[in-house]
């Protein structure tokens, strides 16, 4: 019998967060929620679920628990019954978020050569134990999630180019049949090994759907994610660790406003993209969310074009909050994703600002007080671990010296707060 579960966040939530359980089964019916520890069951409710696997969104209180449990999501109805455990961490803090990095992107390929000058040639040189060193990397450092940056890459920007879902010109980065033409790589499928090694560490990944070109949600752009999410869906949707769906493309706060290749009014294109996106993945992988990364600069000033976006977002990313103080706008974000229920995450740049040297690591000071001063969100992710941050003895070293202090320092920050 199906019955599907995404926890969010996946694998690790502060005792100050209220994680939902995504649940999605054929007939109407009831889950009990058990959360385990090692000395005691505490039942963290009864919940009525509509069947038709429509989506059911249960948030949990977790303010009492602490440490590893094991959630028993026990579901009984007239026509079925079905039970599955789900491992998770709830860190003791006195805030919203954990202070910790709780995922970080990765790319398999920069597409800027001149940012990336400190590790692309290695970057495309990873082999398939490479990555898989990496993702063991990541988990040595409590990171619980992987964010693939994009999957393809296609250096087009919207309404200035004539491709459509048929002619598109961009290069895969894994085996795809779809669009055969591939970036030559250490390995022909990196996707495939990071998804193995994440199995293994009990963490999720989020594949990059994109990149079509960079800002573009028209209807051919929906129309080529649609087709690159069932060849991955089909490729890799077996594995555990396939968490969910982001939109690679990005967006400006501001949306189209003030950019000059594109009418005001094409904000209509994304507020129509994700409604059939979401519907379209929804009937794919029932509980899977579906995430996007724009910039946060302007973002609650154009809150009318935005409410409809986010109505059909799961999880917003924002990124850029620390490059400009006067622009700092979480508190306005996070009341309008509280009015659609969607979850608000950061995307936290780990490189110091701005490029004049390239992608380099911000030292552990910096590190360390950005992710504080987002301690009313509910998960933080890094920009990126790939270039910024190596273990001491990575099988290939992406970056220089300092991300090698990055990592030993914030490592041993982390392991005091995960109990």
């Amino acid at each position: 019998m199906d019955m599907y579960i995404t926890m969010v966040p996946g694998k690790r939530v502060s005792t100050n967060s209220r994680p939902e359980m995504r649940v999605s089964v054929p007939f109407d019916g009831t889950l009990t929620v058990i959360a385990k520890t090692s000395t005691a069951s505490v039942q963290l409710g009864e919940f009525p679920l509509k069947g038709g696997l429509s989506l059911n969104r249960i948030f949990l209180d977790v303010s009492a628990l602490s440490g590893k449990i094991q959630l028993s999501a026990e579901y009984t109805s007239a026509e079925a019954a079905a039970q599955k455990t789900i491992s998770y961490t709830v860190v003791p803090t006195d805030t919203v978020s954990d202070q910790l990095l709780d995922g970080c992107w990765i790319g398999l390929y920069h597409w800027s050569e001149d940012e990336a000058r400190w590790f692309n040639e290695a970057l495309k040189q990873m082999t398939a134990d490479d990555w898989r060193a990496k993702v063991y990397d990541m988990h040595n450092a409590g990171i619980t999630s992987i964010l693939i940056q994009n999957v393809f890459y296609s250096n087009e920007y919207v309404h200035q180019h004539d491709m459509t879902a048929a002619t598109y010109t961009g290069r895969a980065m894994y085996p795809s049949k779809l669009f055969p033409n591939q970036y030559e790589l250490g390995t022909a499928d990196p996707i495939e090994a990071i998804l193995s090694a994440a199995d293994e560490c009990d963490m999720t990944v989020f594949p990059g759907v994109g990149l079509y070109a960079w800002f573009d949600f028209s209807p051919e752009s929906l129309e080529w994610h649609k087709q690159v999410t069932v060849e991955l869906n089909e490729m890799y949707g077996h594995h555990p660790s396939f968490y969910g769906w982001y939109v690679s493309e990005e967006i400006m706060g501001a949306i189209y406003y003030g950019y000059p290749h594109v009418p005001d009014e094409k904000y209509k294109d994304i507020q129509a993209f994700f409604k059939d996106y979401r519907d379209f993945v929804q009937r794919l992988t029932p509980t899977k969310p579906v995430a996007l990364a724009p910039n946060n600069i302007d973002f609650h000033i154009y809150r009318d074009e935005w409410m409809p976006i986010l109505e059909n977002l799961d999880i917003l990313i924002p990124f850029a909050f620390a490059r400009y103080e006067e622009k700092y706008n979480v508190p306005e974000i996070a009341e309008m994703c509280a009015e659609t229920d969607t979850h608000f995450w950061v995307d936290m740049e780990m490189f110091k600002f701005p490029l004049d040297d390239g992608l380099i690591p911000k030292s552990y000071d910096e590190l360390i007080e950005e992710i504080r001063s987002y301690d009313m969100l509910e998960q933080i992710y890094g920009y990126q671990y790939t270039g910024l941050m190596n273990h001491p003895d990575a099988t290939r070293r992406l970056g220089r010296q300092d991300t090698v202090d990055l990592y030993e320092s914030y490592t041993e920050y982390a392991k005091k707060l995960i109990p």
